[in-house]
């Protein structure tokens, strides 16, 4: 078991005066049985008495708000410890809607010929997607820039170029492809200063969590936010507001081993 202190804060800076702002944060992660979260935190600036908690139809834990002052800065910061209990594996269960493919997972051409050519062999559904991950790690170049959110799984093999979540896209696309349960989910993983992406596949009663980024199970130095059918289902921050601002994000993470 691993203790972890976990420290996340996501920043906007507004080009001039907002108002009218609302939003929703999937910034908080709850407990499961792989993870435990205590001494948990969070702040929200500038504060706001219109705050409350709810939760997504994923089970996502949701902070939502709305601003109707002027403001021309916006953050959100979270903190706490997580004991990781399980490093990859946690019990679920798998609503069909996990199989099907999404807008941003559909197969086109390039995802449905690099599937015929790394058909896995193995038998049963995390082996399968431990096949797919590894020759999906060994094509794609992990490049900064060259995406964005609603880059599609198709769009980023074609360039074979892009970030965790073009990698996490294309492995839930080859998944189900063979009907395989999966799910996007957004996170904390150690070292990595920002958020992460990673892919979970449910068998026997059991979500367990790949990262196709590096390759691998997920392992004790990761924190789960949110997960959904794909990113569009679990932003971590969402919002809409009045004004004619351009708006720059900073995003900074840090976990240290307790």
């Amino acid at each position: 078991m691993k203790r972890l202190r976990f420290e996340y804060e996501t920043r906007l800076e507004f080009s001039q005066n907002v108002t009218g702002h609302c939003f929703t944060l999937r910034c908080t992660p709850f407990s499961d049985e792989r993870q435990t979260i205590s001494e948990e935190f969070y702040e929200i600036s500038p504060s706001s008495s219109e705050i409350w908690h709810s939760r997504d139809s994923f089970g996502n834990m949701l902070v939502c708000g709305r601003m109707d002052f002027p403001h021309d800065e916006f953050s959100f910061k979270v903190s706490g410890e997580a004991n990781i209990v399980n490093s990859s594996e946690a019990v679920g269960a798998a609503a069909p809607f996990y199989c099907f493919p999404t807008q941003l997972t559909s197969a086109g051409k390039k995802i449905s010929e690099f599937y015929e050519s790394a058909k896995p062999i193995s038998s049963g559904a995390l082996s399968r997607a431990l096949e797919l991950s590894e020759s999906l790690f060994y094509t794609m170049t992990y490049v900064k820039g060259v995406t964005g959110t609603q880059t599609t799984a198709e769009q980023a093999l074609s360039q074979l170029s892009g970030v965790c979540q073009d990698y996490a896209n294309i492995l839930l696309a080859l998944l189900r492809i063979e009907k395989i349960p999966c799910r996007d989910v957004s996170g904390l993983a150690f070292e990595s200063g920002e958020t992460h992406a990673w892919v979970e596949v449910y068998e026997n009663g059991h979500w367990t969590g790949i990262d196709p980024t590096q390759n691998r199970l997920i392992g004790d130095h990761y924190i789960k936010l949110c997960h959904g059918r794909d990113y569009s289902d679990c932003p971590i921050e969402r919002g809409i507001y009045i004004g004619n601002a351009q708006s720059v994000q900073t995003v900074l993470s840090k976990m240290t081993e307790l």
